[in-house]
Parts: structure tokens; sequence; C-alpha cells
């Protein structure tokens, strides 16, 4: 399946993913950059790979994020890779994703023809809704300690049209439950310290998510 690939909110090129090792949640693509790549991703790519301790650090700070043409964006647990180096500088380029989730490699590659993603009145994000939605929870939480949410990873999946709901994608080391969250975002300037807001409802997994939330939400759209 086609998809875009950015760094922050700047897109840098193009890939048609394809399953790899499917028990890894593996999906892979040739790699074709744009101009914006070689100035702002390719240099943090050979460093990566020319240290003999690659810094992570630096490559979690590229905000590298996939998208694919249905408007799923990936978010692996296992984290990208781009296979470029300077001494095969007429080589095609390669980008890896690992750790998948299932359902994202069921629903929409070994299904013909792919089932769809969402269902109104939840929408798809484009780049810059996912990193405002991601910051904007940040910040909610960051003098929220107390919050059901403190100390989970999260990325922003889908939004509810009619209102500030958000849905995304949490983990946190050691516990593999509630993986999914609907978040009524606040947007309160001076952020969150009643743990209470920003309200949620989890889900543990995606299909759980469709079943008590999107499809219902469907039927009342419809009406």
């Amino acid at each position: 399946m086609k998809a875009s690939v950015y760094t922050h909110t700047t897109l840098i090129g193009h890939t048609d993913l394809k399953p790899g090792d499917v028990s890894m949640g593996g999906l892979y693509g040739e790699f074709l950059p744009n101009e914006h790549y070689f100035t702002k991703v390719q240099p943090a790519v050979w460093r990566f790979w020319a240290a003999g301790k690659p810094d992570y650090k630096e490559w979690s700070e590229l905000r590298l994020n996939v998208q694919l043409e249905n408007g799923c964006f990936l978010f692996p647990l296992g984290g990208y890779t781009i296979d470029d180096a300077p001494e095969f500088p007429d080589e095609s380029l390669r980008i890896d994703a690992a750790g998948v989730y299932r359902f994202i490699i069921e629903d929409f590659f070994e299904v013909e023809p792919a089932l769809p993603f969402l269902q109104s009145p939840w929408e798809s994000l484009t780049i810059e809704q996912k990193i405002a939605f991601e910051d904007e929870l940040v910040r909610e939480l960051a003098n929220n300690k107390d919050h059901v949410l403190a100390g989970y990873t999260y990325e922003a999946v889908a939004k509810d049209c009619r209102s500030d709901d958000v849905l995304f994608v949490l983990w946190r080391r050691g516990n593999a439950e509630n993986q999914f969250a609907r978040v009524h975002l606040t947007w309160r300037v001076s952020g969150e310290t009643d743990p209470r807001w920003p309200s949620v409802r989890f889900f543990e997994d995606f299909e759980a998510f469709k079943t008590l939330q999107m499809l219902p939400d469907a039927a009342d759209y419809e009406d």
C-alpha cells in the first residue's frame, strides 16, 4: 500500500509498503525521497548507521511518521529504519517498520480489497493534526502526575469530527492492556491538574474501539 513519510510535519518522500516478517509486525518498501529528506534527515541517517553506538535520542527527535493512503498512520512499537549509506550512492533506499499492530496488517495488507479504516464521524488525521494532538496531550498532562495516562507513550490515531475527542494508541513498559483510548482534550491554556481531565475511555484493542465506540457513533451520525 502506498504511503507518505514525514519528519515532524515535513513530507520527506513516499513508499509502497509490503508485509515482511509478519510475526514481528514487519512492513517494508522502497523509499523514494524528496529534497527535504536530503537536507533534514539524511545526515542523521548516515550518523545513525556509522556510529558504533547509535544515538537513539537523535533518531527519535526526527519524529518520523508514515501514513498509509487510507489515512491510517503506522505506530510501530519497534520504530522505523531507513537503509541509506554514503558508500552506496546509487542503490535504492529502503524503509522498514517493526512491531506494526496486527490489525493494520490483517485489515489493509492481507485482504483484497482492504477493509475501511474508519467510519464517520471518526476521521483520519493530517500530519499537522496528529502532531498537534500529541503535543496538546503532553501539555495537558505535564502537571497532572496522578492522571490515568501518566507514564504512557501515545500517538494520535483519529478524531471525532463532532467534538474534541481523539483516539490515541498508547503503551508503557510491562503493560499490554488498555492499548487504545478515546481522550477528550480540553485545550485549557494552563493545562490540567485535576486527574479527572482530560477524560478517558479505554479500549483493549482497535477492534474493541470499533465495536464499542465507532460503530455506535456511526449509527447515531446517520440518523
